[in-house]
């Protein structure tokens, strides 16, 4: 429901100077089978305020240029201010929530509202080491490709993870699986989450833990896990290549 306005949203707000996408040059990798998508950071690369500084939370107010829509009755849909994929979608909640807390059936009834079209991916960056650049609860979507789709289908990645197939996606239960392998993969301690990411597409949902959040410089978030990587430069994408995509993200992960 939120695509059309993005788009809408995204113009005004280029417009106006408020949105900075990140350019980049695309380049695919060829690695096992897998053609990795690549996006190198050119000039324009503009940081994101710090997790630590309270004052810097993008969502709390959010910025009313950003404002794409409701997302039900707690949360609101905000364009990503710095997207490399556009229109990049965030859906927030309204009250400060920590993205280290288990995700709510709330949380999954407003992030499904964006899966409108077959291309939509979400992710989520359970915590710093995840990925996480703010820790105001959001979850996000893109209309993208997913490269590493096969392997995650045939259950190939190496490092621990939880995979559920779905047939038509519900939110009460994609909520039920996800609190099901939050459990089996003991990524839940009280009322806080360890470490992890979650892709979700139509058909599937991923988990997987996290240990460390970069190497050699490169930050992990949820979206690599679908086979996306952005780089700084090409010397991050010659070591990438010569380390191997799939071992970087087993290293950041839990191998098995």
């Amino acid at each position: 429901m939120f695509w059309d306005q993005a788009e809408q949203v995204t113009k005004q707000a280029l417009a106006k100077g408020s949105l900075l996408p990140i350019a980049t040059k695309p380049s695919v990798l060829e690695q096992d089978g897998i053609s990795f998508l690549l996006h190198i950071k050119l000039g324009n690369y503009q940081k994101k305020p710090k997790i630590g500084n309270k004052s810097s939370n993008p969502f709390l107010p959010y910025e009313l240029d950003m404002y794409v829509g409701n997302a039900g009755g707690s949360h609101v849909c905000l364009l990503n201010k710095f997207p490399v994929l556009s229109p990049h979608l965030l859906i927030c909640t309204r009250e400060f929530v920590s993205q280290t807390q288990p995700l709510t059936l709330a949380d999954f009834e407003a992030w499904l509202l964006g899966f409108t079209e077959p291309d939509v991916v979400g992710f989520y960056n359970g915590g710093e080491i995840a990925g996480a650049s703010q820790m105001h609860r959001h979850m996000q979507l893109v209309r993208a490709a997913v490269p590493m789709a096969a392997i995650i289908g045939c259950g190939g990645l190496a490092c621990k993870h939880q995979l559920y197939c779905f047939k038509v996606l519900n939110a009460e239960e994609v909520f039920s699986v996800y609190q099901q392998a939050m459990h089996q993969l003991a990524l839940i301690n009280a009322d806080k989450c360890l470490p992890h990411n979650i892709v979700l597409t139509q058909e599937w949902l991923l988990i997987v833990p996290r240990t460390q959040s970069h190497l050699n410089q490169i930050l992990v978030n949820g979206l690599n896990y679908t086979g996306r990587f952005l780089l700084k430069s090409d010397e991050q994408r010659q070591w990438l290549q010569n380390y191997g995509l799939l071992k970087l993200l087993t290293e950041c992960g839990q191998p098995k």
